[in-house]
């Protein structure tokens, strides 16, 4: 059995027994990792309050080569998102990123790239303004697409390269990003986008997660652009359209 230092997110904790849970971990070693952390429910234990959803913590991993069941000990916190976990639409965007790292991560596939994102993510979802959660979530999806190397061609036609796109603007997840109506096949599946969300895709791609803090959008751009994202993340990274988190968030809109 091994034994490893790893600092990690907490992305998932199910039930185990009356006192442990099964965690599901994003860490910058291994990638995605699955442990039990024995005792964690009871009063005394020395891992009550570290092992939290959206915690990034230290800890020391126990596990076999031959098993993708490891055990957790030792656990300190090395940051914590207060903002994230106990307002419900933070939560809610904090949820959702959580859902999208353990359905689109592997285990023993590290992604440090993804891991200092998702640092970025948290800590400033955790401090922003409310009404800004749910533009810098698809920020943050959009910029994993681009980690991915699965982000939209969003500057020229992807066939041809044309680049002058003013009216009838279509986009198409299968061919890669914007086609010009001259290359679209009949066959395309494609979707229709405004110059507005043309204008905010482009601002994603270039800017910072604390530029786009600053950045005001009307409700119906930005569910524009969102579609378009979540279009090309479900095609190229096989993220289902409709997680958990996107329900309780609508329930909240409701």
């Amino acid at each position: 059995m091994g034994r490893y230092k790893i600092n990690a997110f907490v992305i998932r904790a199910t039930r185990l027994t009356e006192s442990s849970r099964v965690v599901t971990l994003f860490t910058k070693e291994f990638g995605k990792v699955k442990a039990v952390a024995k005792g964690v429910d009871r009063p005394k234990s020395k891992l009550g309050g570290v092992i939290e959803l959206f915690n990034l913590i230290e800890a020391v991993l126990y596990k076999k080569e031959t098993s993708e069941l490891g055990t957790l000990s030792d656990a300190s916190v090395i940051d914590v998102y207060p903002g994230s976990s106990e307002e419900p639409r933070r939560y809610g965007f904090g949820s959702a990123w959580s859902e999208i790292l353990d359905k689109t991560s592997h285990p023993d596939h590290p992604r440090p790239k993804t891991f200092g994102l998702t640092e970025e993510y948290f800590r400033i979802l955790n401090r922003s303004k409310l009404e800004k959660s749910g533009l810098l979530f698809w920020t943050a999806l959009y910029k994993l697409l681009i980690l991915e190397g699965y982000a939209p061609e969003i500057h020229k036609c992807a066939s041809c390269g044309k680049t002058d796109f003013k009216a009838n603007i279509i986009v198409s997840w299968k061919r890669g990003g914007l086609i010009c109506g001259k290359c679209r096949d009949n066959d395309d599946t494609i979707m229709k986008l405004s110059s507005k969300s043309l204008d905010l895709l482009r601002k994603m791609s270039s800017d910072s997660l604390e530029d786009m803090t600053e950045v005001s959008i009307d409700e119906k751009t930005g569910k524009n652009a969102a579609e378009v994202i979540l279009a090309f993340a479900s095609y190229h990274l096989g993220l289902p359209r409709n997680l958990k988190s996107f329900k309780f968030l609508e329930t909240l809109a409701d």
